[in-house]
């Protein structure tokens, strides 16, 4: 009778987890006697139609259409621990995305295992849905660490906010290439003295230091050497793959990273800065690369009330349903450094948007971008381009 019954509730579990994935509901799963003996599970997922135009001084690019990103995923929570499963479809292929374990000490502190975005400065590891243009800004692009399997520690008061952690290779969700795993430490910390509606600041720095990915085994059976790479396609665009930035750092042992970002709102008006810089040591007495970045945006409401935070991730909510927003933005890279002879290009753009937050479901978006290149790009070397984007977001 008991193999009955736990049968019974294993089917349960898996009618559940295939009735959410489709009807975007969350429901309540009872597993034991007590009150709070439940598993609250919910799906989530997202869809991003995309279109852009591009008017360019002499390299052709291509104007069309996509769907950059498809998401499905599900959010289990049992007392104080939760735990996220989340997928992504994107340029004809399947991936893991966010896929984590959370224990919550209290309501301001948690520890977190799982494969997540580092926590290094402010954009790197916003959502793609949270994002205020199309896509995460240039710079944040090049120098972000992107997802990792690693585990961090998170805690919050008044006025500061600390997340610690450590990370694995790159690769390590595949686990395809040979050698010893590269890894990281990272930091980020925050001193936010106001946060209520409408009168926010906050200041803060993040740091990591990460030991090369590994590179597979030459025919000696040794480590081949290793190498990272920081690269950027054309502004915000999700639509033209090319990359005018890129730069190949040959011998790496290990990059030091720094992050420095401020953000503060008032009323309806919000502004937001990042700066960027790397140093990338390199092996056999070879000379240090070094590359920098970094953007200041800023926004309006032009419909809607004023911008509230999160605490608990240390950044701003979107605005409500109804929202109309207004932003602005410059952006800046240089990959060329002249000490090591690595020239990965240079660009900088000025961009506008506006965003029409429907309801909670529903966002249109519409982005122009200015974007210069400098003479050592690797894709349109000394020309402008003007991009027009937009994006119509469905979140569930």
């Amino acid at each position: 009778m008991k193999k009955k019954t736990k049968y019974k509730r294993i089917l349960l579990y898996i009618t559940v987890l295939a009735s959410l994935s489709v009807s975007a509901q969350s429901v309540d799963v009872k597993i034991g006697n007590g009150d709070d003996d439940k598993i609250k599970i919910s799906s989530m997922g997202r869809i991003y139609f995309d279109g852009a135009a591009y008017i360019e001084d002499e390299t052709e690019l291509s104007n069309g259409v996509a769907i950059p990103d498809v998401r499905l995923g599900l959010k289990a929570v049992y007392k104080k621990w939760d735990a996220k499963l989340d997928f992504g479809y994107a340029n004809s292929k399947a991936s893991a995305k966010d896929i984590h374990l959370r224990y919550s000490f209290n309501k301001n502190s948690s520890i977190k295992l799982g494969h997540y975005g580092e926590m290094f400065g402010y954009e790197s590891w916003e959502s793609t849905s949270t994002v205020k243009f199309n896509g995460k800004t240039p710079s944040t692009a090049v120098f972000e660490s992107g997802r990792r399997i690693g585990i961090v520690y998170s805690m919050w008061q008044k006025k500061y906010w600390l997340a610690a952690g450590i990370y694995g290779d790159g690769d390590a969700i595949n686990n395809t290439t040979q050698g010893d795993d590269g890894y990281a430490a990272t930091g980020r910390l925050l001193y936010t003295p106001f946060k209520e509606d409408g009168k926010i600041l906050h200041i803060g720095l993040s740091g990591t230091i990460r030991k090369a990915d590994a590179n597979g085994f030459d025919s000696d059976g040794k480590d081949n050497p290793r190498s990272l790479t920081y690269s950027s396609y054309f502004g915000t665009t999700s639509i033209d793959r090319n990359k005018p930035l890129s730069a190949t750092i040959s011998d790496a042992d290990y990059q030091a990273k720094y992050n420095a970002e401020i953000l503060g709102s008032y009323g309806p008006v919000f502004l937001l800065g990042e700066y960027y810089h790397s140093n990338v040591k390199r092996k056999s007495a070879l000379p240090t690369y070094k590359a920098s970045g970094g953007y200041v945006m800023a926004g309006f409401l032009a419909i809607g009330d004023s911008y509230s935070y999160n605490s608990a991730d240390g950044r701003m909510r979107l605005p409500k349903p109804g929202s109309l927003e207004i932003l602005a933005r410059y952006d800046y890279i240089d990959l060329d450094d002249n000490n090591t002879g690595i020239y990965g290009g240079r660009m900088s753009d000025w961009s506008v948007g506006l965003n029409y937050y429907i309801n909670k479901f529903v966002t249109v978006k519409g982005n122009y971008s200015n974007i210069k290149l400098g003479n050592r790009s690797v894709i349109a070397a000394g020309e402008t381009v003007h991009a027009i984007q937009a994006r119509v977001m469905v979140l569930f």
